[in-house]
């Protein structure tokens, strides 16, 4: 059993810290066609996502990473293999899927070929299934688009399948989904939401003294205290600080700074413009005319309207801010930096 501290997501729901409410949820609508779930960076959707499976007949894909039909199969045949023990039964006698001594293969193209729409219906033929995909919304086309279609069919037709979504709010509901495009194959479709929620003050207080209780390290309460301050609820972090305690980082500051260091890494990735505007909110605008007035400053350019507002809808698709907020302080105080 991994303890609280190991980075690595989480994958039997006795190692989840208090996720019972979101768990409820999960397995009271476990024969609904479509359940998603929202959450910020680092917050354990996967996690979440990934224990909620134990149970059940279920298939988890990460989709990060993934730009290409050869991206997608691949990790079909990665989910498949480490799931085989589960489900030997359902892949037997699928064209197009081999069972092999090292895994399960998928032969996509050609004679004797397998879509993922056609995986899906011949599982749904022998049994029920849980199929799970992580990021989903980092899909590009023309990938994108094929999994929109088997999704919305699976949605209209597959009754032994139920698909959890999982990502970013903005990035799945309004990018991949297309819940607002009426052109979407996914528009109009009825789904569950669970919201995944960032740990209270006394939670989190919590999940810290079980996870060191498990390694047998005792920090004093002001360090318990100092980091749940500066990480605010976000289990992702409390993980990082946990774990670099324990390997004998007994600096706060030091860890805090490792923290921001990553967050400024992933900023540091976006475009000048991008930047600027992240670097307004972290220096307190609070509206659209005072974001623009600090970019047009700090860059010496005109930014037109509508090229702003793409940057702001942009960026909280990524989870980054909200309504001229970070949703997330350890980017605020990466951002102060750029």
């Amino acid at each position: 059993m991994r303890n609280l501290f190991d980075p690595r997501p989480k994958s039997s729901r006795s190692e989840l810290y208090d996720r019972a409410e979101e768990l409820a949820l999960l397995d009271e609508h476990i024969d609904k066609p479509l359940i998603v779930v929202l959450g910020v960076r680092r917050i354990g959707k996967t996690s979440l996502v990934k224990s909620f499976l134990e149970p059940y007949n279920g298939l988890y894909v990460d989709m990060r990473g993934a730009a290409t039909r050869a991206d997608l199969y691949r990790r079909l045949s990665e989910s498949l293999s480490e799931g085989i023990g589960k489900l030997r039964r359902l892949l037997e006698s699928i064209r197009g899927v081999r069972i092999g001594e090292f895994g399960v293969e998928i032969k996509w193209k050609g004679a004797d070929s397998v879509s993922f729409l056609g995986l899906l219906e011949e599982l749904n033929r022998k049994g029920r299934l849980v199929v799970a995909i992580d990021e989903i919304q980092e899909a590009k086309p023309p990938v994108s688009a094929e999994l929109r279609t088997a999704l919305a069919y699976a949605y209209d037709h597959l009754d032994n399948i139920t698909i959890v979504l999982s990502g970013s709010a903005l990035r799945l509901l309004r990018g991949f989904m297309g819940v607002e495009d009426p052109e979407s194959p996914l528009y109009g479709r009825y789904f569950v939401e669970v919201d995944v929620r960032r740990f209270t003050r006394e939670e989190s207080l919590d999940f810290l003294r079980l996870g060191f209780r498990q390694e047998g390290v005792e920090p004093p309460s002001g360090v318990l205290e100092e980091a749940v301050d500066f990480f605010d609820g976000i289990p992702g972090w409390l993980v990082l600080f946990g774990r670099a305690y324990v390997d004998g980082v007994r600096d706060v500051g030091a860890i805090k700074e490792q923290a921001v260091s990553m967050a400024l890494d992933e900023l540091g990735r976006l475009s000048a413009r991008e930047k600027a505007v992240l670097k307004a909110i972290a220096e307190g605008a609070r509206s659209w005319g005072q974001v623009r007035r600090y970019v047009e400053e700090r860059l010496g350019e005109a930014i037109p309207k509508s090229t702003l507002t793409r940057i702001i809808e942009k960026l909280e698709s990524l989870s980054i801010i909200k309504d001229y907020e970070f949703l997330d302080g350890v980017y605020r105080e990466a951002a102060k930096r750029l």
